[in-house]
């Protein structure tokens, strides 16, 4: 699962993660009390006789002394909104509610396109009216794709991206929600802000006008900033870390010794700089600056999950070699290339890194 926001509600710190001891939390949406949760490549057969656990079941027990209360609102993909009222009733009453909404595995997979991949149906909607009650919530994602959020993400204060969990579906959220689990799961794909923007992909290769924004003849849109909802390797966490500057086992290389083989070292320090145990994912990425075949503008090269406890710092480190500089040509028969030249050597939690040293290829 990957947290994908949290962020304060009232005076009482950020939504997430819950606190057991909590008096009233209404679980709202049309998958808060459903049962399958298991994702789209499922027998049906099987999908019955091993039913997912549900979100509503799953937080009465994280939260046994509370008073846990459930209203639908809305139907996964109908238009209907007179079961609205009750989930906003429900909100104002609690002191807190999950809203679990997003998409039933039948439109994922095989054959489950979609022109529009925002919140099917009146989920939007849903959000909306809960969002207006003032209250603190939760949004919890399932689904089997990113989705485009329009306008009540803005009003969200945490959002949750649990995909289609499985057969522990419920108690796998809820363990998340009420921090029994810290999340450090990372997104493996971004999340566009609008259908507009698809194709959007942190490695997409170079253009000759890249983004300015005092410069209106460049790469953007006019009414969209340029860069996605959230970032390929986006994911947060209950604590924070901080990634230092990268640093190079050496400056330069030979692009004959790397085809022979060599290997040189990058390395970063991550420290937990919060209170409790977490996991974070370090990720490298590679630029070439200029190549003989346009190169893509970031590459993945390596990751490395780690676990530390508040306060602890470890060295991340990671080897590059040929098949992290090069490329193949686009000759039917292919040749791998080791090309001389310059590199940007990113190290950080997600595409966005901003840190990083450069490397020469001599």
């Amino acid at each position: 699962m990957v947290l994908l926001k949290n962020e304060g509600a009232g005076s009482g710190g950020k939504v997430l993660p819950l606190k057991s001891g909590v008096k009233s939390v209404a679980v709202v949406g049309p998958f808060g009390d459903s049962d399958d949760l298991l994702g789209t490549w499922v027998v049906p057969a099987a999908a019955k006789k091993y039913p997912s656990v549900k979100v509503l079941d799953a937080v009465r027990r994280a939260a046994p002394d509370a008073k846990v209360t459930y209203a639908r609102g809305v139907d996964p993909e109908g238009k209907d909104t007179s079961g609205v009222p009750a989930a906003v009733a429900a909100a104002k009453a609690a002191d807190v509610t999950v809203v679990v909404v997003g998409e039933p595995p039948s439109m994922s997979g095989e054959a489950a396109a979609r022109s529009d991949i925002g919140l099917p149906g009146a989920q939007e909607r849903l959000v909306e009216a809960v969002a207006r009650t003032g209250k603190p919530f939760v949004v919890v994602l399932v689904g089997g794709r990113p989705l485009t959020m329009g306008g009540w993400l803005e009003s969200a204060p945490a959002v949750l991206e649990a995909w289609h969990p499985g057969v522990e579906a419920g108690n796998a959220i809820a363990d998340v929600l009420f921090g029994k689990v810290n999340p450090g799961g990372k997104l493996p794909v971004s999340f566009p802000r609008t259908v507009g923007q698809i194709p959007i992909h942190y490695n997409h290769e170079s253009t000759g006008r890249p983004y300015d924004a005092d410069n209106k003849y460049t790469s953007k849109y006019l009414d969209l900033p340029p860069d996605p909802q959230f970032p390929f390797g986006h994911g947060l966490s209950y604590t924070t870390f901080e990634i230092g500057t990268p640093k190079l086992s050496r400056a330069s290389v030979p692009a004959g010794s790397l085809r022979d083989g060599d290997t040189l070292e990058v390395s970063g320090t991550v420290s937990n700089t919060g209170r409790r145990k977490g996991d974070e994912v370090v990720q490298l990425y590679v630029h070439d600056l200029a190549a003989s075949i346009t190169q893509p503008v970031r590459k993945l090269r390596g990751f490395r999950r780690v676990t530390l406890g508040a306060g602890r710092s470890t060295v991340v480190r990671f080897r590059l070699g040929a098949a992290d500089l090069g490329f193949w040509t686009n000759d039917p028969h292919g040749e791998f290339l080791v090309e001389e030249g310059r590199f940007d050597l990113y190290v950080g939690n997600s595409s966005t890194a901003k840190s990083k040293v450069t490397l020469t290829v001599t």
